[in-house]
């Protein structure tokens, strides 16, 4: 496909592409992408991806709606179109800054990361407030419900070990009196991962898993997580702290009392590690999850003291 994408944004972006030799660079994830690179070398004009076509007909719409509500956080989508044999190809504008692999060259303190903590927050914030003003995308979760959903999931799965996943779905009988409350789609996997990180902004990528939950706070801890989990140590603020610094940010949901909190948190857990099944790459991501329940589920009030 390589050789097509070039031709592609000619044809679906035509005028996007000013210089003679464009150049592209091929990702290697989950799902390949594929960055071109037009006059500026430093920020691709755009990225191009190949997949099926209900997926990425749904990603467009997405980022449609989002686009239109906070253009310098996610970005634009420029073109979808039906490719071959139930394929599609989806385009959408390039963004600057640099992608999670490399932050910690720019991040020579605690202060410099719990900056960037900050700044991601805010972005996360500002997402929040375009999701809620789509209707469609604004619902009410029954937290005890989503997390004994998960634990089934896990038993499919075989995930974790039966004796755990009692002791999850007490903390689970816990919220039995708790009211459903107010929740909107989350972004699914917001993280250092998917965030373009520049000196002027941070944006938001890869809205795959958008909308698979609505279970409050789920960004919040990926966003804090993932300062850990995706820097290989290099990241000088713990996890707790980045959590709490998280969830003092997060207002949409109101104050949350600690075992509602617990609760989230084990849902949380239990989700990305369901998500992890059948994806050999993701074996590391999912020891390291599944050994952060084992700590969260016997740890007093809120959980987050537990949780690294």
């Amino acid at each position: 496909m390589l050789a097509d994408v070039v031709p592609v944004v000619h044809q679906l972006a035509p005028g996007l592409l000013t210089s003679s030799h464009p150049s592209v660079a091929w990702i290697r994830t989950t799902r390949a992408k594929y960055l071109v690179f037009d006059a500026d070398a430093t920020r691709p004009v755009c990225v191009v991806e190949f997949g099926d076509a209900e997926r990425l007909r749904r990603v467009h719409a997405i980022l449609l709606e989002l686009h239109r509500r906070c253009p310098g956080d996610v970005p634009r989508p420029l073109a979808s179109a039906p490719w071959v044999a139930g394929t599609a190809v989806h385009i959408q504008e390039g963004l600057p800054g640099v992608p999670w692999f490399r932050l910690a060259d720019s991040l020579p303190s605690a202060d410099a990361w719990r900056s960037l903590l900050d700044r991601a927050v805010a972005v996360m914030q500002r997402l929040d407030a375009a999701i809620i003003a789509v209707p469609a995308w604004v619902g009410t979760v029954d937290v005890r419900e989503a997390l004994a959903e998960q634990v089934r999931v896990s038993r499919r799965h075989g995930a974790l070990a039966p004796l755990l996943l009692l002791q999850v779905e007490k903390c689970g009988d816990r919220l039995r009196s708790l009211a459903p409350l107010p929740a909107v789609w989350q972004h699914g996997d917001f993280s250092l991962n998917n965030l373009m990180v520049s000196p002027d902004s941070i944006a938001v990528i890869d809205f795959d898993d958008f909308g698979l939950t609505q279970v409050p706070l789920h960004d919040a801890f990926g966003l804090a997580l993932s300062f850990q989990l995706s820097q290989d140590g290099q990241c000088p603020i713990g996890a707790a702290e980045c959590v709490e610094r998280c969830l003092a940010a997060t207002t949409s949901f109101g104050r949350l009392d600690d075992g509602t909190v617990h609760g989230l948190l084990l849902h949380h857990l239990l989700w990305r590690i369901n998500q992890c099944h059948g994806h050999p790459t993701r074996e590391r991501l999912r020891a390291w999850l599944t050994a952060a329940v084992q700590r969260v589920v016997w740890a007093p009030g809120n959980g987050l003291s537990a949780i690294a």
